[in-house]
């Protein structure tokens, strides 16, 4: 079940198609003249751009060489980016041994993905050898990095007590982060959590709020608890449940749902 929820970071385009600038063809000129000048991460938004097609022309070649000059300054995200796409052969011939040097590399800079990365590698055997220490020695590090998918990771090995000591206050500050940074996995497991009175009294309200933001995205586990729950609940719970979800939505964009 862990590594299950690691997986989604193989796939390479999602690393380019993250949280950038607008897209306005003057604030592209001023990136291009940014990652002229030198910028590693204007190289990176650069790259980007040239992935994407969003204010210029999709072209790989462009894409690669903004990367490359970003990795060649050992720009984290570069390293790693550019590690997958040598892993899986995107856009350059396949280089295994390359690319986990090069996410290696990104994540003893301490970039969290690359981290998580190395954590499913070295859990799964994907590639390498499995390993417990590193796949544990990785994980921790990508959760002390606020990486969610690695604290929610995390956060069931220290339920479970499984390869860690059980640590219940531990694993619900791992939930709480990861959760409030949007994962849902961590949203509905969360929910239970506080539902069942783990570590104190149940908390309906908190946990059905955490069960309708995950439902918001279509998690079907959180939308059967959450119906599931209400029954349990007054109208002013169930009213105080959505103003909290709602609050959490819209303070992060999302509008009301």
């Amino acid at each position: 079940m862990i590594f299950r929820y690691l997986a989604a970071i193989l796939v390479p385009a999602l690393l380019l198609l993250g949280v950038y600038c607008t897209a306005l063809p003057e604030l592209g000129h001023e990136i291009k003249a940014a990652a002229r000048g030198g910028d590693a991460a204007a190289q990176v938004e650069l790259a980007r751009m040239y992935y994407s097609g969003d204010t210029f022309e999709p072209d790989m070649t462009e894409s690669l060489r903004w990367l490359n000059a970003a990795a060649d300054q050992k720009y984290p995200e570069a390293l790693s980016t550019l590690g997958l796409f040598y892993l899986s052969g995107h856009g350059v011939e396949k280089d295994e041994a390359r690319g986990f040097a090069m996410i290696t590399e990104a994540a003893e800079l301490g970039y969290p993905q690359a981290q998580a990365y190395l954590a499913f590698a070295y859990g799964s055997g994907t590639g390498v050898k499995p390993d417990t220490a590193k796949f544990l020695h990785w994980v921790r590090l990508a959760a002390e990095n606020n990486d969610p998918r690695s604290q929610f990771n995390l956060a069931v090995l220290k339920l479970t007590g499984k390869l860690v000591d059980q640590d219940v206050p531990g694993a619900r500050a791992l939930l709480e982060s990861s959760a409030d940074q949007g994962y849902t996995e961590a949203q509905t497991m969360l929910g239970e959590f506080l539902a069942r009175g783990i570590q104190g009294e149940p908390d309906l309200v908190e946990a059905c709020k955490w069960f309708a933001i995950a439902g918001t995205k279509g998690h079907q586990r959180a939308n059967s608890l959450l119906m599931s729950i209400v029954n349990s609940m007054t109208k002013d719970q169930m009213n105080e449940a959505a103003d909290r979800a709602n609050a959490w939505l819209e303070a992060r964009g999302q509008g009301v749902r």
